[in-house]
């Protein structure tokens, strides 16, 4: 493996490992409670890789024991907990995972004296303490453990049509920043959606791919080619992971950029897509306080401007109207190994 090739790796505070084996609880039970800590993690942020802080959890084959389960360890603690059900799993999680004290009328196996294990990794290494707050968690139920939707927020009717009525009144318009981020699939589908709907208001549309290789063929640019007076400009060597010279991939990613800012000032489009514009920002390729200034001053009022890809930096959250997080609950490739097929991933 060549140093370019090296992989990295994403900070993260604890690891947590469930046995879904079967020997020592049903399969299912620990399967639920995975999803209620990963439900849990999205409550308070601890799921994002870019926060230090971030919870790894997993399921393993077998951790041995075949008793008293489901059993859940945390690492790097090497805390061993037994007979973890919904409400165990809710003291866990409040008073070890975020409060740092375990919980020792669960504990059934340690791998370090008390008051000698590891040291809590972001403490070591000096990052700044997350904000957590225990009353942001979901409510754990057997309903929301397997995945049952929950009732929707209550509506004060009244207040939303006198909204509706004054947007009607106004009747305001302007050129929207739309970010699709969030690690599930559907971002740049979405916005090929949205480029669709305004071909078809026979709208004026542009699209740049920062990532993607240049002579690469989806379905997409396929139908955007038969589909006619969309400019379409795909500029990348391939995804960052394929990328046998990381200077040059950078290098396209940046150029994409100047091509792009000539596109926005051009005043030649209702609609300009930037798909996967946030990898540029969050890898630091591009100063995101700087993009947001030019286009604070540069982008025309009216141009509607989507961006997509994933870890879309608060800046830009915070800088765009439209913010939409894709969340992946299950995927055919991880779920049942079905790999990407044509016409539906590409």
């Amino acid at each position: 493996m060549t140093e370019q090739q090296t992989p990295s790796m994403r900070l993260y505070g604890r690891h947590i490992l469930l046995c879904n084996h079967g020997d020592c609880a049903a399969p299912a039970a620990a399967e639920a409670l995975l999803r209620q800590i990963e439900q849990w993690n999205r409550d308070v942020g601890l799921n994002k890789l870019r926060n230090p802080h971030r919870i790894k959890c997993s399921l393993v084959d077998c951790l041995g024991v075949c008793q008293k389960g489901p059993i859940l360890v945390v690492y790097p603690e090497g805390i061993w907990y037994h007979s973890v059900d919904e409400a165990a799993l809710e003291r866990i999680y409040r008073q070890h995972i975020i409060g740092g004290a375990p919980v020792e009328e669960l504990i059934f196996h340690r791998l370090y004296p008390p008051g000698q294990e590891p040291a809590y990794a972001p403490d070591v290494r000096g990052d700044d303490p997350p904000a957590i707050n225990a009353d942001q968690l979901s409510p754990a139920s057997a309903a929301d453990s397997v995945g049952a939707v929950a009732a929707p927020p209550a509506v004060d009717r009244a207040e939303a049509d006198q909204r509706r009525q004054q947007a009607r009144r106004t009747a305001q318009k302007k050129g929207l920043v739309i970010v699709n981020t969030g690690e599930g699939k559907g971002k740049t589908t979405a916005a090929l959606g949205i480029m669709t709907r305004a071909w078809g208001r026979k709208m004026r549309v542009g699209v740049i791919q920062f990532l993607k290789h240049e002579n690469a063929r989806y379905g997409e640019i396929k139908a955007a080619a038969r589909m006619g007076d969309i400019d379409w400009i795909s500029t990348g060597d391939g995804w960052t992971w394929t990328s046998t010279d990381m200077n040059e991939t950078i290098a396209r990613a940046r150029h994409a950029w100047s091509i792009a800012q000539e596109r926005i000032v051009s005043g030649g489009y209702d609609l300009f897509i930037l798909d996967e514009f946030t990898y540029l920002l969050a890898y630091g390729w591009l100063d995101v306080n700087e993009v947001l200034t030019w286009l604070e001053a540069n982008k025309p009022p009216m141009l509607h401007l989507v961006i997509t890809g994933r870890y879309a930096p608060k800046n830009l959250i915070d800088f765009a109207d439209l913010v939409t997080e894709m969340r992946e609950i299950k995927h055919p490739f991880r779920e049942q190994g079905i790999r990407a097929q044509a016409g539906i991933e590409y």
